[in-house]
């Protein structure tokens, strides 16, 4: 029976056409799928032979053609395009073998020793990979037609071979230029599609549905292929908590994704929880997972897929039946807090003190009487108390908590998950057998808590991913004070998958210091992005008509460039930035609409996406304007003021480096950040400057 393959270029190929020619080439695909099965051939495909050797094209419609590579019953569908694109760029590829690593490869083959040595002068730069020998370099994976270029390349022609070459033999090729030993992967002598390297560019169609899924999500095909690191990750065995991190774009989510997944279709009789802190990108997940298991209809039943809160909402009202919960405000806690101070004198310690004293030590670590409070070492905090201090901060504190105990349904979203930790604790037997966690560096104390009662100490049983970059919700502290030792058992993510060199460059230069995660250990910043793409543009508007304005060409020029709108977002520091800014500008393009984002719901409909930083937490698009970035709005000022000492000062700060460092990160191909009259210093000494 002959066996239809598609690969990342044609999916590739196929996000660049318009929505009509998509439906075309789509139809075609599901007709040929169907027909081979049958042995049979699509009438009016037209399959012509071409130049090259295995290399056929097929007729979709008088201009667009789709290039295959037949090899007896197995046809590779590697392109597609209009006639003339579709046919030059098939008398420039080739797929092959690789003869070192027994990977399928797909391989460009113009002249390449020209496009980078037939220059004026010879480059004076050291050649990177010119001591390796050509044996070794294959054994790698470089194709055997790439290895002059790579031996005679410099480090201002890294970026073609980062173009060119598969992405695992990239990273291969930059770890040789950090000065890392790096093995020779062991050669598969198999079919060579199911080399772990070619499964990261080639999926093999063995039911329609799986077809489906990856035609209709051609922007989620990056969590359908894994590279080989993450499929390590993925199919190991683990004897106990385990941690990946790695920055922005690196695939954390995908690795949780698969793990998951793999997780509860290998072991049906075990119950898996994948769990996430917002409620949108526990929505996002499910779709991820939809399409690995070709439709959300057929996610495992023994994987659960919640936010952690919701988990703990539910534990709650288990055990409480017939109360409602009633999430406790931050403003409303403030008059409370302020109403127990009443006119008591506690020297300097003013209500600013004590409301950043309640947010970060007594709700976020869940103390509920005066003696937990005196033991409480109050590591980072940055005023020293005594235990007099302590004794009359409790007498502001203590009423606070009784009211809110006595409201039986009243409490803080901390308190909630603290009690739901308790309850799930004092069970028989934990309800999960494998826990997997995304944006682990967002769980305080509470959530960390939960987890761990979860699901019981043992192999495979919490895995956890995140970067600690990118904590905008919780504060860092240890996770042993709460049950959960790493002992090693970290694990890094080092290829950026999402961002283009560009855009993380600029992102990276916002975030200062190391990143501290929540074993205590400083994590790697260390990534290379394989994708090159436009740089990232900064406009200073004069005032904010001329932002909105600039804001709406730059959509119109999105459109123009072939972005459907859900794959545009707009993102700004604070809520009414969105709609005296971003939505004025969005106005100017009769075509768009608008979708808010928003953390109690996912987004629905089409439109381009509006939201806060914090709402495009874990979320990606492929062009995203980051507005209101003057230095008035980032960071936040209020926020700044907020501080009761000059070590709160500094976290805050953290924090809105942080934060903006998720908004940049949020776009893979185009990013846009304005603003009226100064710019942000946290970004104002940037060179990718308008």
């Amino acid at each position: 029976m002959k066996q239809l393959v598609y690969s990342d270029s044609f999916l590739k190929s196929l996000n660049r056409m318009d929505p009509s020619a998509q439906d075309r080439i789509k139809i075609v695909m599901f007709n040929l799928a169907n027909n081979l099965a049958r042995d049979q051939m699509t009438p009016g495909f037209h399959l012509e032979k071409l130049e090259a050797n295995n290399l056929y094209s097929g007729r979709i419609n008088d201009n667009l053609r789709l290039i295959i590579n037949i090899d007896g019953d197995q046809y590779v569908v590697l392109y597609v395009d209009k006639h003339d694109d579709a046919y030059r760029w098939a008398s420039n590829h080739k797929l092959q073998m690789n003869n070192g690593t027994g990977a399928m490869q797909l391989v460009t083959i113009e002249r390449t020793t020209e496009q980078i040595f037939d220059r004026e002068y010879l480059p004076v730069e050291p050649k990177l990979f010119e001591k390796y020998s050509d044996a070794y370099l294959l054994a790698l994976g470089v194709p055997e037609e790439w290895i002059p270029v790579v031996k005679g390349s410099t480090k201002e022609q890294e970026e073609l071979l980062m173009e060119e070459l598969p992405s695992e033999v990239m990273v291969r090729l930059l770890q040789l230029e950090e000065g890392q030993l790096v093995p020779i992967p062991r050669r598969h002598d198999g079919d060579p599609l199911e080399h772990p390297d070619s499964l990261r560019h080639f999926v093999t169609v063995k039911a329609m549905d799986s077809l489906s899924a990856a035609l209709e999500s051609p922007w989620a095909q990056w969590s359908v292929f894994l590279h080989p690191d993450q499929q390590d990750l993925i199919k190991r065995s683990f004897s106990g908590p385990t941690k990946v991190s790695g920055s922005s774009g690196t695939g954390k989510t995908v690795v949780a994704v698969h793990r998951a997944f793999k997780l509860a279709k290998e072991n049906p009789s075990s119950q898996v929880l994948l769990t996430t802190f917002s409620r949108a990108l526990a929505f996002r997940i499910r779709q991820m997972v939809g399409i690995l298991s070709g439709g959300t209809d057929n996610i495992p039943p023994n994987l659960t897929i919640e936010n952690v809160h919701s988990i703990a909402l539910q534990i709650w009202n288990r055990n409480n039946p017939g109360v409602q919960f009633e999430a406790a405000e931050e403003k409303k806690v403030e008059e409370h807090l302020e109403s127990a101070m009443g006119l008591k004198i506690l020297g300097p310690l003013d209500l600013k003190f004590i409301l950043s004293e309640w947010k970060h030590v007594v709700d976020y670590w869940g103390l509920t009487d005066l003696e937990s409070y005196l033991k409480f070492p109050r590591t980072g905090r940055g005023t020293i108390l005594g235990q007099r201090q302590r004794e009359e901060l409790w007498s502001v504190f203590g009423p606070v908590l009784q009211n809110l105990s006595n409201s039986k349904s009243e409490m803080t979203w901390s308190q909630l998950t603290f009690s739901s930790a308790t309850l799930s604790a004092k069970e028989q037997s934990p309800p999960y057998q494998h826990l997997v966690v995304d944006e682990i560096q967002d769980f305080g104390p509470a959530e960390i808590s939960l987890i761990r009662s979860l699901v019981s100490p043992g192999s495979n049983d919490l895995f956890l991913c995140g970067d600690a970059a990118q904590r905008i919700f919780r504060r860092t502290f240890s996770w042993s004070r709460v049950g959960i030792q790493i002992q090693g058992r970290s694990r890094h993510l080092r290829v950026n998958y999402r961002n283009t060199q560009q855009i993380q460059s600029l992102a990276e230069t916002v975030l200062s210091g190391s990143a501290i995660g929540g074993d205590d250990d400083e994590e790697d910043r260390n990534a290379v992005s394989l994708l090159t793409g436009a740089r990232p543009i900064i406009k200073v508007c004069e005032n904010e008509a001329e932002e909105i304005v600039h804001i709406g060409e730059w959509l119109e020029e999105m459109t123009r460039l072939g972005y459907e709108q859900n794959e545009i977002a707009i993102l700004s520091r604070r809520t009414k930035t969105l709609s005296a800014i971003g939505h004025e500008a969005l106005k100017m393009v009769g075509s768009l609409k608008r979708r808010d984002l928003q953390d109690s719901r996912v987004p629905s409909g089409d439109g381009v996406a509006f939201g806060t930083m914090h709402g495009g937490k874990g979320l990606e698009f492929k062009a995203v304007a980051v507005i209101g970035c003057g230095e008035e709005e980032v960071p936040d000022k209020e926020k700044l003021d907020s501080a009761c000492d000059e070590s709160e000062r500094q976290a805050i700060m953290d924090e809105e480096k942080h934060l903006l460092y998720v908004a940049l990160t949020r776009p893979r191909e185009r990013l846009l950040i304005t603003c009226s009259r100064n710019l942000s210093l946290l970004i104002k000494d940037q060179s990718h400057s308008d």
